[in-house]
């Protein structure tokens, strides 16, 4: 597992998830979302107990900053394969990524990258891989973390096999 620190009034880590420890119901191929180490639910999610995650996340009595808290509802909702949820909290943290004040412009176009490669996640389980690949570019253009570029070039690489065999199918009708 990698981390990576971000400022945020106190230290934040990173923590990237691989997603071959899921449930299938939620399976993102290979794909990496983020969580914010430390915030409510992440411990549980991590772990692989989404409703857990989602109602510690929900419920927490401690102060956390937005950002946070929607990055791991984004993570917990998408994992649950409930997808309306997950699309609400994965937008909100995009927002909440360009609102904050109090953090460089640089770590918050970090933390807004994250956000982005989240929701591509997202969109690949709802079918939409062209929002996906939208999500992963400007991803990969605010920050070229290894998250981001890993699910950037794991969309092309697909998308890429599947032109191929459009192309060889239509050459082969003719």
């Amino acid at each position: 597992m990698k981390a990576r620190s971000v400022k945020l009034g106190s230290t934040l880590a990173l923590m990237l998830m691989a997603s071959g420890s899921f449930l299938a119901s939620a399976n993102t191929n290979g794909y990496k979302m983020v969580l914010i180490e430390d915030t409510p639910g992440a411990a549980a999610l991590q772990a692989g107990q989404f409703d857990q995650g989602i109602t510690e996340t929900l419920n927490s009595s401690v102060e956390v900053d937005n950002f946070s808290r929607q990055m791991s509802l984004c993570v917990g909702f998408t994992k649950s394969a409930q997808l309306d949820k997950a699309a609400t909290a994965c937008d909100n943290a995009v927002s909440a990524a360009q609102q904050l004040h109090l953090v460089s412009s640089s770590d918050k176009r970090e933390m807004r990258a994250y956000a982005l490669t989240n929701r591509g996640v997202l969109r690949l389980l709802q079918n939409n891989n062209l929002a996906a690949l939208a999500d992963f570019s400007r991803a990969a253009e605010l920050n070229r973390s290894d998250v981001s570029l890993h699910n950037l070039q794991r969309l092309e690489l697909a998308l890429n096999k599947a032109n191929n065999g459009l192309d060889l199918a239509m050459v082969s009708a003719d």
